[in-house]
């Protein structure tokens, strides 16, 4: 199994108030996300996800995440199986 979390920044829309929950409720609805939730800094919200390979992982951002309108960029941080490091 892949874990990673993904980074994203929104668009501000001035005639949306509340834009960043409807992009969070539509991330919630993707097969494989775990979570997501709104953050305050540079970026504006986190995602969690579990998929089975790295091109699972790759195929949601590109094809299904990055798709949903507001979303302006993303960025992947995957998480290493600490079998590895043995």
């Amino acid at each position: 199994m892949i874990e990673a979390y993904v980074l994203i920044k929104i668009t501000a829309h001035k005639e949306h108030h509340g834009f960043g929950r409807t992009v969070i409720e539509k991330l919630r609805k993707i097969q494989g996300v775990e979570t997501a939730e709104l953050l305050f800094g540079d970026y504006d919200a986190i995602i969690n996800l579990k998929v089975h390979k790295i091109h699972d992982c790759e195929n949601l951002i590109l094809e299904e995440i990055s798709m949903i309108e507001g979303v302006e960029t993303t960025a992947t941080l995957l998480c290493i199986d600490e079998g590895i490091l043995d």
